[in-house]
């Protein structure tokens, strides 16, 4: 019987030559990634898949379900040692802090349970900043080098959770880590404070909102969620909401 379908030779050679790139290409990203998950702290690579699951359930407003997690998460990371006040820890209280936000401003709640809710959002984004801020100031400008020297006492060599682990490996990922925060955190440190100038407004503190959303913008050129709610509290049109999406993404390297 004959084939239904002709292909042509040059066709076939097209779809063996997309072929083979699309092999060589998932080759290369499971021997990246299989050597990644081997260079993780196996201390801590718990909150990496915790995270995942924080955001998943955020993202079907799940927040009860969601805020567990965190407490988890939170739970590891003071466990161990070069992460209890690492900016690691900022981002579970900045989390805690939206998902507490997200209950007040769209959960089927009373006015009490939202001023309550408020409060909390309030309480774990102070510390957000603080954490931040405070880790920013010891690391912020330090040089690959000197980020080993504070990393190294923290990863003996001879604790049981590095047996039969690259240990070198392990180490140099956690620089490489801190380096990344060292840019990325000052963003991170932008959206804690939009969150803050959001609880600000719905607690009628609009000067302070006002002041918020100006540090949130001078952290983070680009928040363009600051700039709108910072033209909201003006009296401005706000920006198109397809541009805002566009040019404000998901913390995609929260814990990477």
């Amino acid at each position: 019987m004959k084939s239904l379908i002709n292909i042509s030779v040059p066709t076939k050679r097209v779809l063996i030559g997309i072929s083979i790139i699309i092999l060589a290409s998932l080759a290369v990203a499971y021997i990246y990634y299989n050597s990644r998950n081997k260079a993780e702290d196996p201390r801590v690579v718990q909150t990496k898949f915790l995270f995942k699951q924080f955001d998943e359930l955020m993202k079907i407003n799940e927040f009860a379900s969601a805020l567990p997690l965190l407490d988890t998460i939170d739970k590891i990371f003071k466990s161990v040692p070069g992460y209890e006040l690492s900016y690691e820890t900022g981002i579970v209280y900045n989390d805690r802090a939206s998902a507490y936000l997200s209950m007040a401003l769209y959960g089927d709640i009373d006015s009490v349970d939202k001023a309550r809710f408020l409060s909390i959002a309030r309480t774990n984004i102070d510390s957000a900043i603080v954490i931040y801020t405070d880790w920013m100031e010891k690391n912020g400008r330090l040089s690959g080098d000197q980020l080993m020297e504070v990393v190294e006492p923290c990863f003996p060599e001879d604790h049981k959770a590095f047996k039969g682990k690259t240990h070198n490996r392990i180490i140099q990922k956690r620089v490489d880590d801190l380096m990344l925060a060292q840019k990325e955190t000052s963003r991170r440190l932008s959206v804690s404070y939009t969150n803050l100038g959001i609880i600000q407004r719905h607690q009628y503190f609009q000067e302070e909102a006002v002041a918020s959303y100006t540090m949130a913008i001078k952290l983070w050129k680009d928040n363009f969620t600051a700039r709108n709610n910072f033209n909201v509290l003006m009296g401005l049109p706000p920006k198109d909401r397809s541009i805002i999406n566009k040019l404000f993404p998901p913390d995609k390297n929260k814990f990477d």
